[in-house]
């Protein structure tokens, strides 16, 4: 019997559906590479630490340590301004923080380093860690704001510095590495910021806490105690 010929509408339709599958797997297949390279790369970011060789107090001293705390509260009692250099604050952290590792750090003792970047208007709190041999770096974006009125002086902090994306979008909360992180991120080393405000409790509250001014600056804090004689909002102190 002979065999009857194929419908060729049939054949044209499977062939199309066929192509059609192709290509839809090899849509998905370069999908599939996209997001494997995408996950690579912010692993890759995370894990590669920024760069803070810009970190005025870092590596060296130039000068023997301020006293933050002593400066702090002579500028409180004689009621004048007083400024405080990132490196001066480094060096503070170097001194107080590392000597303190086997107490409130005696968990973390991978912690290596505690260092602020100053911006103008933003404070950047990094913590070096070291894992398996290779640090990695974490940090925390900070702003302040302050209102003055008849009434008084009203503080703000936020924790963040500004828009992920110019003009909308979330927050960036800080860094993973040299990752810029939306602030829910954050929620996991918050801990961290706690235990060091913990530990630096009478510098944060001669210099947050009982200054009624305090502007960032490039490199540098510029605190001053006198102020109205009534405070709105609540205390500076993030932690």
């Amino acid at each position: 019997m002979a065999k009857k010929d194929q419908n060729p509408e049939k054949v044209d339709s499977l062939s199309n559906y066929k192509q059609a599958m192709s290509l839809n797997a090899k849509l998905f297949r370069v999908l599939i590479l996209v997001v494997c390279f995408g996950f690579i790369t912010v692993i890759y970011m995370m894990l590669k630490p920024q760069n803070l060789s810009d970190i005025d107090g870092y590596k060296s001293a130039s000068a023997p340590p301020r006293n933050v705390q002593e400066v702090l509260s002579k500028a409180i009692e004689g009621n004048y301004s007083v400024t405080i250099t990132e490196a001066d604050i480094n060096q503070m952290f170097a001194s107080q923080l590392v000597a303190k590792q086997g107490g409130a750090f005696s968990s973390d003792a991978s912690i290596k380093h505690v260092l602020v970047r100053l911006k103008k208007d933003i404070a950047e709190m990094i913590i070096v860690r070291k894992v398996f041999g290779q640090e990695i770096t974490v940090s925390m974006y900070l702003q302040i704001e302050q209102t003055e009125s008849e009434s008084g002086i009203s503080t703000k902090v936020h924790l963040h510095g500004s828009n992920i994306h110019k003009g909308s979008g979330p927050k960036v909360g800080g860094r993973f590495g040299k990752l810029r992180v939306p602030q829910g991120f954050l929620m996991a080393v918050v801990d961290d910021y706690a235990k060091i405000a913990d530990v630096l409790a009478p510098e944060i509250k001669l210099g947050f806490e009982e200054m009624a001014r305090f502007e960032i600056q490039e490199d540098r804090l510029v605190l001053d105690p006198r102020a109205p004689t009534r405070h709105e909002g609540g205390s500076a102190n993030p932690f």
